[in-house]
């Protein structure tokens, strides 16, 4: 790959200049540690099922919440599969990024007499930043209902992320 084509990886081109959220947290990582361990959570994350009370604790209904994690090169993002993986691993032991961004889906589906009955879906864009130990998360929503906030989205990205690290991260306060 071209020095170019490397400098695209994980970098979308057109992140929007609105952010409807950002959250900070520490870390005792390497920051390419770190990075394969968001890939990895991203990866497992887009094969899973949740209740929506795991993300939502005030959310009454019986929901599931699905998701569609898919990593950025350009101006174009690709679906977070193992060969992705696989491919942006490799490229992260070579050198970290100051960057990671990522497109999300969160789907939803509500539970009805045993069926699963899709309800919109919320789209965002994610924006990791690295200065060091310290990591900004970035959140643009993009369009839907926003069922689960944005806080609490991050939230739970954070404490998948810190599950799958040895030493546990920790949530800076919000400015």
């Amino acid at each position: 790959m071209s020095s170019e084509g490397w400098r695209l990886r994980g970098h979308y081109e057109n992140f929007p200049t609105v952010i409807h959220n950002v959250s900070r947290f520490t870390h005792q990582s390497t920051e390419k540690k770190l990075q394969k361990v968001i890939l990895r959570v991203f990866h497992r994350l887009n094969q899973e099922k949740r209740d929506l009370n795991v993300l939502s604790p005030f959310f009454s209904s019986k929901c599931e919440v699905s998701f569609e994690f898919g990593v950025a090169e350009g101006i174009t993002f690709n679906y977070l599969d193992e060969e992705e993986l696989k491919q942006f691993q490799k490229d992260i032991t070579k050198e970290a990024l100051p960057t990671l961004d990522f497109f999300c889906v969160v789907r939803y589906h509500a539970l009805k007499e045993g069926r699963h009955v899709p309800l919109k879906f919320d789209y965002h864009l994610l924006r990791f930043v690295f200065q060091g130990d310290n990591v900004e998360i970035q959140i643009s929503h993009e369009r839907g209902t926003r069922r689960v906030s944005l806080e609490d989205l991050a939230n739970f990205i954070i404490g998948q992320i810190s599950e799958e690290l040895p030493q546990k991260i920790v949530n800076s306060p919000k400015l």
